[in-house]
């Protein structure tokens, strides 16, 4: 496993199921991100104020909110996590575009490849990079 450097991205999965979370942050940790994995919303919400994150990967269905409830919860602070992507087993249009009017930058269906999930928070970043070097 690499060590975080001080410019890695952090990651904040937000999963219930511990055999998804755990794949998901040994991918990205194999893959040079800081990832912290969690498995309640409320979990979540304790980690984004208390460090920092990049990216919040969030499940669609979770034991005490919705993935949708969890996002909206970030977007009523503005100081947290900027970037967020929803994974979810049941993608529909309207979760799609409900999910997109909260900020998500990709709505992964369940199951997605390795490839899939890094090619999301690749594209996430340069759209957010992108979007912030064109504000003057």
């Amino acid at each position: 496993m690499r060590q975080p450097t001080s410019n890695s991205i952090r990651v904040l999965i937000v999963d219930d199921e511990p055999s998804v979370a755990d794949a998901l942050k040994l991918i990205l940790e194999e893959n040079g991100y800081e990832a912290v994995a969690v498995g309640t919303a409320l979990d979540g919400m304790k980690q984004l104020r208390e460090r920092r994150f990049d990216i919040t990967i969030t499940d669609f269905r979770l034991p005490d909110l919705s993935g949708l409830d969890f996002l909206r919860q970030i977007n009523g602070d503005a100081s947290l996590c900027p970037t967020r992507i929803l994974i979810t087993a049941y993608r529909t249009p309207q979760l799609v575009a409900e999910a997109i009017s909260l900020g998500v930058a990709e709505v992964l269906p369940k199951p997605f490849s390795p490839s899939a999930l890094l090619g999301a928070i690749k594209d996430a970043i340069s759209a957010r990079t992108h979007s912030q070097g064109s504000k003057v």
